[in-house]
C-alpha cells in the first residue's frame, strides 16, 4: 500500500499525459476564440488581410483602440446633427472640424481629426 506523499506522486504521474493534453486543447480554444473576436471587429472596420500567428491579443487591443475612434467620430457626427436639429432658429455651422486627443482603450493617447459637414437641404440654395 502506498503512503500519502507517495500515492499523491503516482496519481501525479499518472494524469500527466491529459493534463497537457488538455492545456494544449485550452490554448487553441483561446486561439480560436481571439481569431474569431479579431475576425468579427475587422469586419465592422472594413478590413482585410490576415491576422498574426502570435501577439494576437496584443492585435486584438489595437483593433479596440481603432473600433474605439471610429465611434467615437460617429459620435461626434451624430452630435452635429442633433445640435442642428435642437437649435431654436435651426442654424449651426454646417461644418465643424476639432482635434481631439484621448485615450482610446490601449493605454496611449490618440489625437483624432474629427470633422463633420451637414448637408444641405434641397429647398434653400
Amino acid at each position: 500500500m502506498l503512503t500519502e506523499p507517495e500515492e499523491y506522486h503516482a496519481t501525479q504521474v499518472m494524469n500527466s499525459k491529459p493534463r497537457q493534453r488538455m492545456a494544449k486543447d485550452y490554448a487553441a480554444g483561446a486561439s480560436a476564440s481571439l481569431h474569431s473576436t479579431i475576425t468579427a471587429v475587422d469586419n465592422f472596420l472594413e478590413r482585410e488581410g490576415a491576422h498574426p500567428t502570435n501577439g494576437l491579443r496584443a492585435h486584438l487591443f489595437d483593433l479596440l483602440g481603432d473600433l474605439a475612434v471610429k465611434w467615437y467620430s460617429r459620435g461626434f457626427k451624430r452630435g452635429h446633427m442633433e445640435s442642428k436639429k435642437q437649435s431654436e432658429d435651426g442654424k449651426a455651422p454646417r461644418s465643424l472640424h476639432y482635434d481631439a486627443t484621448r485615450e482610446f482603450f490601449t493605454g496611449t493617447r490618440r489625437t483624432v481629426e474629427l470633422k463633420s459637414k451637414l448637408k444641405r437641404k434641397r429647398g434653400n440654395r
